[in-house]
């Protein structure tokens, strides 16, 4: 995904407080090749001791800056494989912050400091309150977060749920690609995105035994309720049969 010069300068977001130690933040992408305004979102969690962990960052604006640093100090920035975009910003705006890939840094952040990967073991500064899932048999390579205290399911692509747009091209792209106004993949991603469907289903199953109930996609509005059935409906429910795919 590559931004437009426009993207970064209305980067001015503030942050929407989901539960006691969780909040989130949109920013606006055009994308791809600056055609199509697609929504990311960033998702803060606090942990026990304060310390923040950022997960897919966005442009780091002076307000969105200052409202993280009122909550507790930065410690963790978690790149995902498909959301590298913005990491060497918030590298740089919280140098003490532990960056973390998850589970292989992006193309475009590989020159960047990553202390860790995150693939099914979380770091030990996170025990019992948040956890990692490597879904198996993806080509995306995503990580899903699950923080216990919110009962919440931190995803990146594997489902999106745009609600909203002001470009007649977006609705367009969006409704055709399967994903407007609803908790849905991408056909695309659906289409080509899943190498091993065994392991694509077992992982996805695993994620059902985690007490979630909230769902925040990396695109769109966040899901505050009937996150299990609504994962279920998006993928469990479907035939991953080669005939399906």
């Amino acid at each position: 995904m590559n931004a437009s010069p426009s993207t970064r300068a209305a980067a001015r977001t503030a942050l929407v407080q989901h539960d006691a130690d969780l909040w989130s933040a949109e920013h606006q992408l055009r994308w791809p090749a600056g055609l199509v305004p697609i929504p990311v979102r960033m998702t803060v969690l606090r942990l026990r001791d304060r310390q923040l962990i950022l997960h897919s960052p966005i442009p780091i604006s002076a307000e969105l800056r200052q409202e993280l640093e009122s909550l507790g100090p930065v410690g963790f920035i978690v790149v995902p494989h498909a959301h590298g975009k913005f990491a060497a910003e918030a590298a740089q705006a919280f140098p003490s912050a532990q960056l973390i890939a998850a589970p292989a840094p992006p193309a475009s952040a590989r020159s960047l400091p990553f202390r860790a990967a995150l693939p099914d073991q979380a770091p030990a500064a996170w025990t019992g309150e948040v956890e990692s899932l490597l879904v198996r048999g993806f080509r995306l390579r995503e990580v899903l977060l699950y923080q216990r205290s919110s009962r919440t399911l931190v995803i990146t692509d594997l489902c999106f749920n745009v609600q909203r747009s002001s470009s007649s091209l977006a609705r367009a792209f969006f409704r055709l690609d399967g994903m407007w106004q609803r908790f849905a993949p991408s056909l695309i991603i659906r289409a080509v995105g899943i190498s091993d469907r065994a392991g694509f289903r077992s992982s996805l199953e695993q994620v059902q035994r985690w007490d979630f109930e909230r769902i925040i996609p990396g695109h769109g509005d966040v899901l505050e309720h009937g996150g299990p059935a609504a994962l279920r409906a998006a993928w469990l429910a479907r035939d991953l049969s080669p005939q399906a795919l």
